[in-house]
């Protein structure tokens, strides 16, 4: 049997991507075996002074295990201020960085029926010093809510707000793709704080207020995970 120019470069190329693959499984391996996994629940249960764990749906073991086919490790509570202001906190992580990693938070509100406007960047000033970050409000009926949230990969603060052309995101994607095969696979935490409306035309400040003071209680080992490097 002949094998012609174009059969060679096809069995090169098959050959290449066999090596790819076995090469990120060992990068994964040695990943696994680096990378110490934290302490979620203990995260999500500290709060700043004058809030209050509550109940809510989110905070339900189910809804938990449900995203653990998506996330290595989620954790969420409630909280309550004396002045009545509620928010809802979701941290999710995941070793693998690139394939499992936080989703664009405005797609899950929609995939969960909610109405979404476009997301923005936004910023928080702490203390502890300035968190980059996602906004953008849901609304389903008559719950209307403003949600903030980022992202932590491999360390750095990472909001992309998933609007970007499809090129720009096939890119992103490559070039994330080449960083796997031939560095370390960067894990991913992401940080999400809520709060619904009290009026449909009044957004709530209650999750600024929230990030702010959790950010700056927390101890700077624990700050250092939750807000990268600075």
């Amino acid at each position: 049997m002949r094998i012609t120019r174009y059969s060679a470069l096809a069995i090169a190329a098959g050959l290449l991507l066999l090596s790819s693959l076995c090469l990120v499984e060992i990068r994964e391996y040695q990943s696994a075996q680096a990378v110490k996994q934290p302490d979620l629940q203990q995260l999500v249960n500290l709060h700043p002074v004058g809030w209050t764990a509550i109940s809510s749906p989110y905070v339900d073991p189910r809804w938990n295990e449900s995203m653990k086919g998506d996330y290595d490790l989620v954790a969420a509570q409630a909280y309550q201020r004396g002045d009545g202001k509620k928010v809802v906190v979701v941290m999710t992580w995941s070793r693998d960085g690139i394939r499992r990693a936080g989703h664009s938070q405005q797609i899950c509100y929609q995939a969960g029926g909610f109405t979404v406007t476009p997301p923005e960047y936004a910023s928080v000033a702490t203390k502890a010093g300035k968190q980059d970050m996602v906004t953008f409000t849901a609304t389903h009926g008559n719950l209307t809510a403003d949600v903030m949230y980022w992202r932590i990969t491999g360390g750095k603060t990472d909001i992309s707000t998933g609007q970007q052309r499809n090129v720009a995101i096939r890119f992103d994607k490559l070039t994330r793709l080449v960083q796997h095969i031939l560095g370390d696979l960067p894990d991913n935490l992401m940080v999400r704080v809520s709060s619904d409306r009290s009026s449909p035309d009044q957004p709530a400040t209650a999750q600024i207020d929230y990030i702010r003071g959790f950010l700056e209680m927390l101890p700077a080992s624990e700050r250092k995970l939750i807000m990268g490097h600075q």
